[in-house]
């Protein structure tokens, strides 16, 4: 598999369980853990009433908001490839 596809394969993961969330139906603010090597990288929140999506980075110690699922899924996948180049 090429760096191309590689790529394009991890974000629409990300993407799907983006998605998900937005889906769901058990709870108005949905929370999911992104991780790399089983340490966890990121929050993502997602309020389903503002469609407000909270990104918290734990190494950074940062958090941003973002209205929009592609950015969202911009910086997961930024905020994961810079944690597997350190570990």
């Amino acid at each position: 598999m090429d760096n191309d596809t590689r790529h394009t394969s991890d974000l629409k993961q990300i993407l799907n369980r983006l998605r998900a969330m937005i889906d769901s139906t058990d709870n108005a603010v949905q929370t999911r853990r992104f991780d790399a090597f089983g340490i966890e990288a990121l929050q993502v929140t997602y309020d389903q009433l503002t469609q407000i999506w909270t990104v918290r980075e734990h190494r950074e110690v940062r958090q941003f908001q973002f209205d929009d699922i592609d950015l969202v899924a911009i910086e997961i996948y930024d905020v994961l490839h810079d944690f597997k180049l350190i570990y």
